[in-house]
């Protein structure tokens, strides 16, 4: 018995070895970035919620603060190295979310596709070169919740921006109304 565990066991890692010896397609890389991102996304409504439901926009701040950057930190653990996500914005907030060079052109794309109504596509995939993807998701300003923290500055909670300022001294995550991208969740996938 134990033997044959142990040989399923060798064969099920052989074959899991085997899945990331593959190349990844462009589909496939389309299709983990947006199983990622929705696996976030989900995870920090839940939570946010939660707080929220426990602490009104107090909780919601210390969430931001405080938590958040964990989800990114454990979903990243799980998918291993050839996979990491981020939010980045051109109005951040925590200089962790500062765009780098190359994901600036991106982040300015949603912009203009956003306010020349257009088409705005779910994902925005940038080929880094033959062995690494990035895809992008816009980040929408589509919640009640979220004005409080990034809304217009006359509407936002002034507790929280006060909160806000302590942590992040270049904070310039506030200014966006109901419909605005304020960033993305980039998921980068190396093959």
């Amino acid at each position: 018995m134990i033997f044959k565990n142990s040989l399923i066991f060798l064969l099920s890692m052989l074959f899991v070895q085997n899945i990331y010896a593959q190349e990844v397609t462009l589909i496939e890389a389309k299709e983990l970035a947006s199983k990622v991102t929705k696996e976030f996304e989900s995870r920090l409504k839940r939570e946010l919620k939660e707080a929220k439901r426990v602490e009104d926009t107090k909780g919601m701040t210390d969430y931001c603060i405080n938590e958040s950057k964990k989800v990114l930190e454990e979903i990243n653990s799980k998918y291993g190295p050839k996979v990491s996500i981020k939010r980045v914005s051109l109005n951040n907030r925590n200089e962790k979310a500062k765009p780098e060079n190359n994901e600036v052109n991106i982040l300015k794309a949603f912009d203009l596709i956003q306010k020349s109504d257009a088409y705005e596509p779910e994902q925005i995939v940038q080929v880094i070169n033959d062995n690494t993807y990035k895809i992008y998701s816009p980040i929408e300003m589509n919640s009640r919740d979220c004005k409080k923290c990034h809304g217009l500055d006359e509407k936002i909670d002034k507790e929280s921006k006060r909160r806000f300022s302590e942590v992040y001294k270049n904070d310039r995550g506030y200014g966006h109304k109901s419909g605005d991208i304020r960033g993305a969740v980039v998921i980068t996938i190396s093959r």
